[in-house]
């Protein structure tokens, strides 16, 4: 009797991500929109800065970049900002900050646009109360498969978009190199998330047999 009120707490306790899901299926479904647009807005407006030809005091400067009297500060992240003197700076200058935010942008987008649409149908499988459905392995393991692939090219972005920057406003730009590297971090994640996902196959496929077998018994009992 205890384990039953055990077991009767316990699933009424989890069962409430159904109702998370119902509210999360279509808020991720409105990201994977946002992203997508986002990453089209990103090539519109690059083409419109490429085709920008104007003074340096009528072009609107790019977010994290400011004028502070007779320089300009741009924020790189990670506690680094950049100063340059107003006079060195030129219009090219302004449009490679532009460019490289868009660069990044569009990255983190490719990640997001996938990974909000597979969040979504999994959610939505679950909101309608179907959690042993075989496809939510395969949109787990898809998850894991953009994130994985992803994260590591948005680090790779990212470290590009501090070079890129760097080079373009210190006073020796000789003397700053590309170092990539690689981060293992987004592809441990991804395989975590990888594994999640077979361990959700695996449990609905018990699920599937054991309510096949119990189907088949109980057949032939009634015969």
């Amino acid at each position: 009797m205890v384990i039953k009120m055990e077991m009767s707490e316990k699933a009424i306790k989890y069962r409430r991500i159904v109702f998370v899901s119902k509210i999360l299926a279509p808020v991720f479904k409105f990201l994977y929109y946002v992203f997508m647009a986002a990453l089209v807005l990103c090539g519109i407006i690059a083409l419109i800065v490429f085709l920008v030809n104007t003074s340096v005091e009528n072009i609107m400067l790019p977010p994290l970049m400011t004028l502070q009297g007779d320089y300009y500060s741009l924020f790189l992240g990670n506690g680094i900002r950049i100063d340059a003197p107003y006079d060195t700076v030129s219009l090219g200058d302004i449009k490679t900050v532009i460019y490289a935010q868009l660069i990044l942008i569009a990255a983190v987008s490719c990640m997001m646009t996938p990974v909000s649409l597979f969040i979504s149908k999994l959610c939505r499988n679950i909101a309608a109360s179907s959690p042993y459905n075989l496809k939510n392995a395969r949109y787990t393991m898809y998850i894991g498969l953009c994130v994985m692939i992803g994260y590591t090219f948005v680090l790779f972005m990212r470290r590009f978009y501090n070079y890129l920057l760097v080079k373009t406003f210190v006073p020796d730009p000789e003397a700053i190199h590309l170092s990539l590297g690689f981060d293992f971090g987004g592809v441990i994640i991804g395989l975590l998330i990888f594994l999640f996902g077979y361990v959700i196959g695996y449990s609905a496929e018990r699920h599937i047999t054991d309510a096949v077998k119990t189907d088949v018994h109980n057949d032939i009992v009634n015969k």
